[in-house]
């Protein structure tokens, strides 16, 4: 079986999953189940044409529906770039697509026909997006995709919130949008092609020829993408749209869609761009942009009081720490590519990483929506995790994941990203700065996850939460996420390999170090320059170790101490109270950060002109111009009105009225003399 076939096949399936939704939205479960084999079946293709790329079968690129007019064709060809994009598309797409199977039945019949053809072209587009070696049809597969992810923001129609979110995310994601065809339009227009080659032709003769207009397209393409990606300030939408759209959706767009965004980049600065003065600029560009969105996007998430709202903050945080260390690598490849590879590789391992706890904790996020009917931190009754034990199981493991707490995948990544930083510290002084206020941001992330796993899961209340756990097709993909994050977090070499070879595949990545001469070989993560070992991480066995440690001290204490455990009211001081009494609500804690980010704009007051009456008169158009139509359309409509007075001999009157007038019209304008006066008018203003 080819790649192409692979990939036709599960375009196929993804076709085939929207007409049938579409045919069967009236009946909720079977319109969801037939969409979760349709992706289901789709995502099985795509991973093998993932695995195909990544055993190192590369088919040549099949071209289909070609244009010549513009030298464009829908060329399909899966590198191991695109295979690692493909791979983390099929599995986020299955476990979203499952999840909704239950929590969309929270919305009425008729709106299924407007979210599961939606979710499943939105799943089309990426895939078409990351396969695609022409620079039109991947134009023609993003635009596809922001479409789609639209009508899911908005799909919750009466909410006035919902929808300024999605014309906010529209509007910001079109200009991004016409910045990537400008950008495309003038590399088309000196090479005559879309194609990815010819790109990386005009490219390479443009640096040495008019270095002015690369860089303004490379200036198009970063803003493009990280708008995107959600790097502040271009990510403004992202909160809002992750609000407004369905839980499901929100997780798709966490898992998939805004990683798209490092995909551009890596595709224009590794694959497009030739190594050199450019990459390491917009290197230091990029790791600005990130470091910037890492502390602001998570100081702000430490704000918020709405799960959802707070997790997708931290989607503009953990896609600073992708930037900075992406950006690093890209700065430090020509002076030290041992660095700048490892850079590379942290930024584009803790992408893999975010796709499986984001998501995650944005499908435990909508569980608790689904049973409470809120995400707000401040209304949940708390307690949750008495009733919801495997929700708040999953939520636990992916907030310790995102807050890089080991042995789970998140510390692995952001582990790289710190030893990249300190070790750069003889190529710039600036690297382990970074290093240290990313580890900073960490702990802030880690506030803001005890802030949601305490208000929501944790607490002692006067009673027990009316509310039980969800439907396994819900708790089934929270499960397996988060333990894919403690299996990628102690098997770190795993995953580790493929994202390497996703980089090193690359035009301007051939030649990079192998990855065992990068972070070793084995169980044990090494990192070595020259011969001599930096520094190393061994999971399982720093893992295996502490609990054997802490398994022996508890025994020790518990045969020692003699004491039985005792299930005991919490002590108030020597007063039995309210439990209520006693709770620290999510919304009151870290107010010093609140009030410290609280900035309100100071007023301004504007200087007074005097303007000369008649010129005010001239200048305000509605004065003489748009009130005076209104009046007018308006006692006009009242006279119309008048005549609708409920009696049918009166309107009959009026049709024979109203034929009489065209009839005597059509008289006068065929008598000899109007016809005589008419051409005589229209043959002298055709003289003029």
């Amino acid at each position: 079986m080819t790649t192409f076939i692979c990939l036709a096949a599960a375009a196929a399936c993804l076709l085939g999953g929207i007409l049938a939704s579409l045919a069967t939205f009236r009946r909720p479960r079977l319109c969801g189940w037939i969409s979760v084999v349709a992706v289901g079946g789709a995502s099985s293709f795509m991973l093998v044409a993932a695995a195909r790329a990544f055993a190192g079968v590369v088919d040549a690129p099949v071209s289909v529906l070609p244009i010549p007019a513009l030298g464009a064709a829908l060329t399909l060809r899966v590198d191991a770039l695109s295979a690692l994009f493909l791979a983390i598309t099929a599995g986020i797409a299955v476990v979203t697509t499952l999840y909704s199977v239950e929590y969309m039945r929270r919305y009425t019949r008729d709106r299924l026909a407007k979210y599961y053809p939606v979710l499943l072209l939105l799943f089309l587009s990426i895939g078409g997006t990351v396969v695609t070696t022409d620079l039109f049809w991947f134009l023609v597969f993003w635009e596809m995709m922001t479409l789609s992810s639209f009508f899911l923001v908005i799909f919750e129609r009466e909410s006035r919130d919902g929808h300024r979110a999605g014309w906010k995310y529209f509007f910001w994601n079109q200009g991004a949008t016409l910045g990537l065809m400008a950008a495309a339009l003038v590399l088309w227009l000196h090479s005559g092609s879309f194609g990815f080659d010819a790109c990386r032709a005009t490219f390479t003769d443009l640096l040495q020829s008019d270095p002015l207009t690369a860089h303004l397209l490379l200036a198009l393409f970063v803003l493009g993408f990280s708008t995107k990606a959600g790097i502040l300030p271009m990510g403004v939408w992202l909160p809002d749209a992750y609000l407004a759209a369905p839980s499901s959706a929100t997780a798709a767009f966490g898992g998939t869609m805004t990683k798209l965004g490092i995909y551009g980049l890596l595709r224009v600065f590794l694959q497009f761009t030739p190594l050199g003065t450019a990459t390491v600029s917009w290197g230091v560009v990029i790791a600005t942009a990130g470091l910037v969105s890492m502390c602001l996007g998570t100081l702000y998430a430490l704000k918020q009081s709405d799960a959802k709202r707070l997790m997708s903050y931290h989607v503009i945080g953990q896609v600073g720490y992708m930037f900075f260390g992406i950006g690093a690598g890209l700065a430090l490849l020509r002076v030290d590519p041992i660095l700048g590879t490892l850079g590379i590789v942290a930024g584009l391992f803790h992408l893999l990483n975010n796709a499986l706890y984001k998501t995650s904790l944005f499908l435990g996020a909508g569980a608790i929506e689904f049973r409470t009917g809120t995400c707000s931190l401040a209304e949940l009754p708390g307690g949750l995790g008495r009733a919801m034990a495997v929700t708040m199981g999953a939520s636990l493991i992916s907030s310790l994941a995102i807050a890089g707490v080991p042995p789970l995948n998140g510390f692995t990544s952001k582990w790289l990203r710190y030893a990249t930083g300190i070790l750069g510290a003889r190529d710039s002084f600036v690297l382990p700065v970074a290093a240290l206020i990313a580890m900073f941001v960490s702990l802030m992330t880690l506030a803001s996850f005890l802030k949601y796993l305490g208000g929501a899961f944790l607490g002692v209340t006067a009673s027990a939460p009316p509310v039980r756990e969800v439907p396994w097709t819900m708790l089934a993909p929270q499960v397996v996420l988060a333990a894919a994050c403690l299996v990628v977090g102690l098997l770190p070499m795993v995953p580790l390999r493929y994202v390497h070879q996703a980089i090193v595949t690359l035009p301007s990545g051939i030649g990079l170090p192998a990855n065992e001469a990068l972070v070793g070989a084995g169980s044990t993560l090494a990192l070595a320059t020259n011969g001599v070992l930096l520094a190393s991480w061994a999971p399982l066995v720093v893992t295996f170790g502490l609990l054997a440690l802490g398994a022996g001290v508890y025994y020790g204490l518990q045969t020692a101490g003699g004491a039985t455990a005792r299930d005991v009211p919490v002590w108030a001081c020597g007063e039995e109270e309210n439990p209520e009494w006693l709770r620290y609500r999510a919304d009151s804690l870290y107010r010093p950060f609140k009030d410290a980010l609280h900035i309100k704009p100071p007023r301004v007051r504007l200087p007074e002109v005097a303007v000369p009456g008649f010129l005010a008169r001239v200048v305000d158009i509605d004065r003489w111009l748009y009130r005076p139509l209104v009046r007018g359309t308006e006692e006009a409509a009242r006279g119309m009105s008048r005549t609708h007075v409920g009696i049918p001999q009166v309107y009959l009157l009026w049709i024979i009225v109203g034929a009489i007038a065209v009839l005597a019209i059509i008289e006068l304008f065929a008598s000899p003399a109007v016809a005589s006066a008419s051409s005589r008018l229209w043959a002298r203003a055709s003289r003029v």
